[in-house]
């Protein structure tokens, strides 16, 4: 980051950054949801030492300011207070039984966070045997994204590590050079004047007369939502994938942009409109200097996407690439965009977009801890809510190639999200057999399935 940021005390009080403004603001409307918690729990066999591994989240807390800030309000301005490093807290609880540690599982991820406490986070242990523990982690989505909770888990598994085997942990986790706080104040000092305006002007052109994406169109929606949410996860053919990775090579665009015209292709066959809109994620980590830090970093940006001129399914991939870099090139924080833009807004949805779209890989799939003598496996937990409609995620996670559909159960149905995979995956398959097909060909060379409502939910 440029060094003209200054320097930061501890004991200031910080603005937060446009992405945890946002959340803030999303917990003060709705207090008490768990539509922005983060779960993860892993199944830890093995000659596991509890005492150590507490030792070592003290390490990664001390490390990351951002485990030991508080977010607070003064007369209605949020602000953020870092806290001094303390022992790191590591319950340890006993069960034996599935049901009673699926429960507790899911209690730990809906259980609401005191923000202006100070711990964004919880970790616990549950003892099923002497030899077999699962370990609950919950974060709030205000200190960290999925880059985050891989670095979460690698300093804790490197922390552990190194005091397992007697050695100075401060030389796998040392000071970091820059604190998340620093970020948000040089977030704040970048985006301003004639830049920002430059910057703004390109979204207002890029967005003008967006249309609102309604794949519920007709279903009456509660008052006031209450978030609730389900999740269908399915396992696509690695061949499938293969295929993809090649067309993508073959094109020239990278694999998300294919997955893209199919989710656009979809969402303009369900809503009858050629002109369609979906939001993405940034990773938001163009600086160095951030790519070690734990943090709330990602920024949403609408990417649109017109089929009015029926275009071939490469060439509407070729735009939504293009889309995507010009987002790049003129990346603003999504709520100077929405403050700019002004949309109509509504309680409990989100401006602009309702509906997102996901790849995730790498760096940006969440880790599992390594521990020395200690086989680690997932466990699935999904905390039933969610902010958005209909969040796709493709997933690449080693051989497997999956897809995840997360939707409000306000809007739609178990059969709706069934529906919607099993569109996704023929519009992908005819995309692979037929490139340079156009999109009103793919859509009669796959058939829509008996079952599948025309919209909204049955």
């Amino acid at each position: 980051m440029p060094g003209s940021v200054g320097a930061t005390d501890p004991a200031e009080r910080y603005e937060l950054s446009s992405g945890q403004e946002a959340l803030w603001m999303f917990e003060q409307l709705a207090p008490g949801t768990a539509a922005y918690h983060v779960p993860l729990a892993f199944r830890l066999r093995g000659a596991l030492r509890p005492e150590l591994l507490r030792e070592a989240l003290t390490l990664v807390v001390r490390r990351q300011e951002v485990l030991r800030t508080a977010f607070r309000e003064d007369d209605g301005e949020p602000y953020q207070l870092v806290l001094p490093p303390a022992e790191a807290e590591l319950p340890l609880s006993g069960t034996t039984d599935g049901a009673e540690l699926a429960a507790a599982l899911h209690r730990e991820a809906r259980a609401p966070f005191d923000l202006a406490a100070g711990r964004p986070f919880r970790l616990r242990l549950f003892r099923l045997g002497p030899q077999d523990h699962v370990l609950s982690l919950v974060m709030h989505h205000i200190a960290t994204d999925g880059w985050s909770l891989r670095l979460f888990t690698d300093e804790l598994s490197a922390g552990y590590a190194a005091l397992l085997a007697g050695k100075d942990p401060a030389a796998v986790l040392p000071e970091l050079p820059v604190p998340y706080r620093r970020y948000a104040r040089w977030q704040r000092e970048c985006f301003r004047g004639a830049e920002l305006e430059e910057l703004l002007a390109h979204w207002e052109e890029e967005l003008r007369d967006v249309p609102a994406v309604d794949l519920a169109a007709g279903r009456p929606r509660p008052r006031r939502p209450s978030f609730a949410a389900d999740r269908l996860v399915v396992r696509l053919d690695p061949e499938l994938h293969r295929a993809l990775t090649q067309l993508a090579r073959a094109a020239r665009v990278s694999l998300f942009p294919l997955l893209g015209a199919a989710f656009a292709v979809a969402l303009t066959e369900r809503t009858g409109r050629p002109d369609t809109a979906f939001a993405t994620l940034l990773a938001g980590r163009g600086e160095p200097e951030l790519e070690p830090l734990i943090g709330y970093f990602v920024n949403m940006v609408v990417l649109r996407a017109d089929l009015a001129d029926d275009p071939a399914f490469v060439e509407l991939a070729a735009r939504l690439n293009a889309a995507g870099l010009r987002a790049i090139d003129h990346e603003v924080p999504f709520g100077t965009v929405v403050r700019r833009l002004a949309p109509a807004r509504r309680p409990g949805r989100n401006p602009l977009a309702q509906v997102t779209l996901q790849l995730r890989t790498g760096g940006s799939a969440p880790g599992r801890p390594e521990l020395p003598g200690v086989v680690c496996e997932d466990v699935d937990l999904y905390p039933g809510q969610h902010a958005f409609d209909a969040t796709v995620t493709f997933i690449e996670d080693g051989p497997d190639f999956l897809l995840s559909i997360e939707y409000s159960t306000e809007a739609f149905d178990a059969p709706w999200a069934a529906a919607l995979a099993d569109r996704l995956r023929g519009l992908l398959r005819a995309a692979v057999d037929r490139p340079g097909a156009r999109v009103s060909r793919l859509l009669a060379a796959v058939a829509r399935p008996p079952h599948e409502p025309d919209q909204g939910a049955s």
